[in-house]
């Protein structure tokens, strides 16, 4: 990857609905809750399955919403593991 595609990764514009945005606040909350309270090992399992459920519900639509961006940044990620190696 030379410096033309990292910049073109600094210019990629992803689109974020309003559903996106109720997601990632509701993650938030979940993931505040999981860190600020005193759970139960019962609540703290239900939390972190919202949590996960949550996470795959916004990557899901992240994907639908943004496949250019996201087959962009994935083929960069890739290229930057195999540098590393």
């Amino acid at each position: 990857m030379d410096e033309n595609d990292i910049e073109n990764l600094k210019d990629l514009q992803f689109i974020i609905t309003e559903s996106m945005k109720d997601t990632i606040i509701e993650m938030l909350y979940t993931k505040q809750m999981l860190d600020e309270n005193e759970l139960t090992k019962k609540e703290r399992k239900l939390l972190e399955k919202h949590f996960k459920k949550l996470k795959q519900q916004f990557r899901k639509e992240l994907q639908e919403q943004n496949p250019v961006q996201v087959m962009f940044i994935r083929n960069y990620l890739s290229s930057k593991k195999e540098i590393d190696k």
